[in-house]
């Protein structure tokens, strides 16, 4: 198994191991999260990734789960194991407080299994036997206490015990009224030693109570005798507690024989419990970072996008800390970071070794879930001074220490951390030995992140192939950190800047540029413009952003405006279709009303007068209505055109164009209508139009009606319609056309006009108007 020690204690591992033990619910598992450490295997490590996101969907589907009562118990097997070795009531109730929490969690997580199948394999190790459970909760309480019911000795030993003791109080009661009237007594109190009840009394007077001294209190002035007269009673209370203890014996001795029967699926039980607390635990430690799985990948690549630290996330708000995007692979494979100091270098590189660390362990890391890492057999860190006077190291010499196990162990499935390498000697050599060493390990195929304030190895990033640059950015008018990582871009240490802020002698900071040289200060002047560059490009993408997002709001807005704009367009074209519908069948109504009325009725001219007057009156409402629409500028048209009003599924012809307003005919009915109410329907003329499509009743107007070839029970009903619908349309003059023949229909037609209310006079017409075959009406 590989050694991830040095990498977890100088990565700071342990401390995300601190958090998961405070995020456990039992011992075990603490444990557990105490020693846990990286995996290799990626199918193991794909596989605790899958379990802890189901672990981590439960836990916010469910918001708890089940894990109290867990108790650490092994110590217990164990010794249970061995022949006649009898439990204690705590260890007892310990394994059944563990068998009932795995009960309840088998249970639990059953229920749920088809949604979380990678936890539902825990179940066939998630063992319980209900009878041992009850068996020992049934004899030992809470409080680790042996029940009176636990068995019928017992249940009749402590009856017998609660009867002799009151038995011997009332004995000793009795005593010590009568000891006390003579001032013998130190206390008039029965008290106990050594398990029996006795009396104290004064050391002065002990010969003269009969019976056995037990012991004397520390000052020597009491003796605590117990009386003769009650010896036989304490006697019997004694036996009764040796029965008690035996039948106590008894009992945990019977509980521990069942639990020796099932202790091979109790160990197995024990781990699996252990083993899914530590899951929900690290589901826990994903909720608090905002932690996702990330893909784990057969190649050696570091693809992280917006990483955060997770011990900086314990010690500030998400929102502090500075994320981190960082791609390394086939064309990358080593790291160099510059720029100032303080400035996040350390905590960058850490932050990709920690993550890598939490990763192989099965913890969910504070990154996008796009990120992507392979897996490391070997991670090797040299952060840190670690010179020993004792061992004569220097720093430089610890440092080279280290570098020598680095080299010695590297490979292309290791990841290699070097803080500050090549510092601590001559600048020069320091710098070409970490070009070579980067160089060696850049070869064997190693991942590797160094930090730097060289500028030789700046160069080296950039002109060597596998090898990139990168660096922290620093804000040029503050002079301070941003913490930002910027790739494929080299940092400046600015030493000179920060001496100058903070208010070092402006002459010993321009000697010091004169001793740096041109070529140095033009190199630094170079960084630092580019520097600047980078962050006024960066604002200016910020701009465009924010821009390009408030375009989209606004399209989004506007789309979402023509969506409600088309569906109120829908409800008013159904109100006004089913306004229409009312006015029609008003009108129909209103008409049928007024013919019923003129014909039942023996009205005269009023009468009909009245019933013109409605239909006006309803004309007039239909105008009003009409009024208060919004007008709209009125289609062109002409006289012979098909026409419909707006809303209205009635079709129409118009025959008469007198602007604002036009006639049109619906049906045998004429409506005047304005203009910019009508439109134009496409495809024909009004010859086009069928009146008997018209669902509004209106009278055709004729002047004439033939009823030749009728009988004159037929030709009545005919005659009377024909003369209500002339009334109705203000005619004064109508021809019945009925023939002459034998003259019997003309003389039923006679006999009926006779009865019809509103005929002025009628007659037979002259030559030229039909002779004997018309008869010719006048309507009043």
């Amino acid at each position: 198994m590989a050694d991830f020690s040095t990498a977890i204690r100088k990565l700071e591992f342990d401390k995300v191991l601190d958090r998961l033990q405070q995020l456990v619910a039992s011992g075990p598992a603490r444990e557990l999260a105490a020693h846990l450490s990286p995996m290799t295997d990626h199918q193991l490590i794909e596989l605790e990734l899958r379990r802890v996101s189901e672990a981590k969907e439960l836990l916010i589907v469910e918001g708890t789960v089940p894990l109290d009562g867990i108790k650490d118990i092994l110590p217990a097997l164990k010794r249970a194991s061995i022949e006649n070795h009898v439990l204690n009531n705590r260890e007892l109730l310990e394994i059944a407080s563990t068998l009932r929490a795995s009960r309840t969690l088998a249970s639990f997580i059953n229920k749920r299994q088809k949604n979380y199948p990678h936890l539902a394999t825990f179940l066939a190790q998630l063992y319980s036997d209900k009878v041992i459970e009850y068996n020992i909760l049934e004899c030992i309480d809470e409080d680790g206490h042996i029940r009176d019911s636990a068995s019928k000795d017992l249940l009749r030993i402590r009856h017998e015990m609660i009867s002799s003791a009151e038995t011997l109080r009332k004995r000793l009661a009795s005593i010590l009224k009568r000891v006390s009237e003579k001032d013998l007594l130190q206390e008039e109190i029965v008290t106990t030693r050594d398990g029996r009840m006795v009396v104290p009394v004064k050391t002065e007077y002990k010969k003269q109570v009969p019976g056995f001294i037990h012991s004397s209190s520390a000052s020597g002035a009491t003796v605590f005798i117990e009386p003769a007269e009650t010896l036989d009673l304490n006697n019997a209370l004694t036996e009764l507690h040796l029965s008690e203890q035996r039948e106590i014996a008894n009992i945990l001795a019977n509980l521990t024989t069942q639990v020796r029967e099932i202790q091979p699926h109790l160990e197995p039980m024990l781990v699996t419990l252990s083993t899914l607390d530590l899951l929900f635990a690290k589901a826990k430690h994903s909720i608090e970072i905002l932690g996702n799985p990330p893909r784990i990948s057969d190649k050696m690549v570091v693809h992280l996008f917006q990483a955060r630290h997770p011990v900086l996330l314990q010690r500030h708000r998400r929102e502090e800390v500075v994320p981190l995007d960082v791609e390394m692979g086939e064309s990358v494979r080593t790291l160099v970071i510059s720029g100032p100091n303080a400035g996040g270098k350390s905590v960058a590189m850490k932050c990709v070794g920690l993550l890598s660390l939490c990763a192989q362990s099965g913890l969910h890391i504070p990154a996008a879930p796009e990120s992507e890492l392979g897996v490391f057999e070997s991670i090797f860190v040299d952060i840190g001074d670690e010179q020993s006077i004792e061992d004569d190291l220097s720093s430089y010499s610890s440092h080279l220490l280290r570098m020598r196990d680095v080299l010695a162990g590297a490979n292309p499935q290791s990841l290699v951390l070097l803080d500050e390498i090549g510092a601590g000697t001559d600048p020069a050599e320091g710098g070409a030995l970490a070009a070579s060493i980067l160089s060696e390990l850049t070869q064997r195929g190693a991942m590797t992140i160094a930090t730097t304030h060289h500028g030789m190895l700046k160069a080296f990033a950039h002109e060597t192939s596998f090898v990139s640059n990168a660096s922290m950015e620093f804000d040029q008018e503050t002079f301070k950190p941003t913490y930002r990582f910027r790739f494929g871009v080299p940092g400046s240490s600015y030493a000179l800047e920060l001496a100058k802020r903070l208010e070092l002698p402006p002459t010993v900071i321009e000697h010091a540029r004169e001793l740096v040289g041109d070529e140095k200060i033009k190199l630094e002047n170079l960084l630092a413009e580019l520097e600047r560059q980078t962050q006024e490009y960066r604002s200016q993408i910020k701009e465009v952003s924010a821009e390009r997002d408030k375009l989209n709001s606004l399209v989004k807005a506007y789309e979402l405006k023509t969506k409600n704009l088309k569906e109120e367009s829908k409800v008013l074209r159904k109100q006004a279709v089913d306004e229409a519908k009312d006015i029609v069948q008003g009108a129909q109504a209103l008409i049928e009303r007024s013919v019923k009325e003129i014909r039942e009725s023996s009205a005269e001219k009023k009468t009909v007068q009245t019933a013109r007057q409605n239909i006006q009156e309803f004309h007039k409402k239909i105008e009003i209505l009409t009024a208060t629409e919004q007008s709209t500028p009125p289609e062109e048209l002409e006289v012979g055109d098909l026409v419909r009003v707006k809303n209205s599924p009635q079709e129409g012809e118009l025959v008469e164009l007198k602007p604002p307003s036009g006639t049109v005919l619906f049906g045998n009915a004429r409506l005047k209508v304005r203009l910019e109410t009508l439109v134009k329907v496409k495809g024909g003329k009004g010859s086009t139009i069928d009146s008997a499509a018209s669902p509004l009743y209106t009278p055709e107007g004729k002047t004439e009606i033939d009823l030749r070839g009728m009988l004159g029970d037929e030709a009545v009903p005919q005659v009377e319609r024909f003369l209500d619908d002339a009334l109705v349309s203000g005619l004064h003059r109508v021809d019945i056309i009925h023939g002459k023949g034998t003259g019997a229909l003309r003389k039923r037609i006679g006999e009926f006009l006779k009865t019809y209310p509103h005929i002025k006079s009628y007659r037979l017409g002259e030559w030229n108007e039909g002779g004997a075959g018309v008869t010719v009406v006048e309507l009043d």
